[in-house]
């Protein structure tokens, strides 16, 4: 024997799938708070606008899903199991955003004003560095550029079909050039990559 709730809840749900409007309220109605409550409960940390978000996402997606439920129990367990899984949504994401937000502090906090000085300064000399070797032969500009990549002899007279003798004279050439040419710290940076 069927109980009166039962009828009841057969009837909404026929109302509610031909997308009668009352229908679509009550259902509205009945579940919001309580989908509220259980996305607030699950996004106890996050404000409340994003647990308001999730259930009116929910919300509408049962609606426009409404003529797919079998029975009103199908209708409300959507419901639940949706706003469950966006809340994890939202919850992941925040953790993603948390997780940046923590990088980027940790990088502003080491960039102090003496560290900026210092990468000021390095990008520079990398800068006139670059010039000069800009401005030299063309094969110790190649060979110069490529050892800068952090390749080797061998790699580059491998690469040039060249010997690494030839390799050898063309770098010592670039570096008398760049001597000439460079400050005390580009040369010292030259040392470095070379």
């Amino acid at each position: 024997m069927t109980s009166r709730h039962e009828i009841e809840e057969k009837a909404l749900l026929i109302q509610f799938q031909s997308g009668d409007r009352g229908a679509m309220n009550t259902i509205f109605q009945l579940y919001h708070p309580a989908l509220i409550f259980f996305a607030n409960r699950l996004l106890f940390n996050i404000d409340q606008a994003s647990a308001q978000e999730v259930v009116l996402d929910v919300m509408l997606k049962t609606f426009e899903l409404r003529e797919t439920f079998k029975s009103y129990a199908n209708v409300k367990a959507f419901m639940y199991i949706s706003t469950k899984n966006r809340c994890l949504n939202v919850i992941e994401k925040e953790k993603v955003r948390l997780n940046r937000l923590d990088k980027y502090t940790q990088g502003i906090e080491e960039l102090d004003e003496e560290n900026i000085l210092s990468k000021i300064i390095h990008t520079e000399v990398l800068r006139e560095l670059s010039h000069s070797i800009e401005l030299l032969p063309e094969q110790c500009r190649n060979i110069m550029q490529k050892l800068m990549d952090g390749a080797t002899p061998k790699e580059i007279s491998e690469e040039l079909d060249i010997s690494v003798s030839t390799v050898n004279s063309q770098k010592a050439r670039a570096i008398s050039i760049l001597k000439k040419t460079l400050s005390n710290k580009g040369i010292a940076l030259l040392l470095f990559y070379i």
